[in-house]
């Protein structure tokens, strides 16, 4: 019954407002804001994202993958995930950077490693209509 009224209302306020789906159920990024990637560095460094990440989220290990080979709305819902669960030593390590970062924090360290366009880019890219995936004549996806 609850999910139920959950599904409506969001198909109401969707086409109420013209609010897209996407951006009730993940994150969304301001495509018309500006960053300062001075600033944005400055965040970086300065909340030592550097150490592990390296200086400019190029860093891998076989804990955790490239800042730069992850997708903004990854990035971002890593953070916000360290913040509220620390139940793992590389959670609670990450948590104590992570609860420190304001949601403007946290754009800024996007920005950052993936490029100052990057929420104009994820716009453009939701806009563009991917072609489907080739099969081959057995119907198995090809990579």
């Amino acid at each position: 019954m609850i999910f139920r009224l959950f599904f409506i209302s969001s198909i109401f306020i969707v086409a109420l407002f013209g609010v897209s789906l996407k951006s009730i159920f993940g994150y969304t990024f301001d495509a018309n804001k500006q960053y300062n990637l001075a600033e944005a560095k400055k965040i970086y460094f300065k909340n030592k994202c550097n150490v592990c990440h390296g200086d400019n989220g190029e860093k891998s290990t076989s804990r955790f993958k490239a800042l730069k080979d992850m997708s903004a709305e990854d990035i971002k819902t890593a953070l916000i995930g360290y913040t509220l669960d620390n139940t793992s030593t590389m959670t609670s390590q990450m948590a104590l950077y992570a609860k420190n970062l304001s949601h403007d924090d946290m754009d800024n360290i996007i920005a950052y490693v993936k490029g100052d366009n990057f929420a104009l880019d994820l716009q453009v890219k939701d806009l563009i209509e991917e072609e489907p995936p080739k099969k081959t004549e057995h119907n198995i996806f090809l990579k």
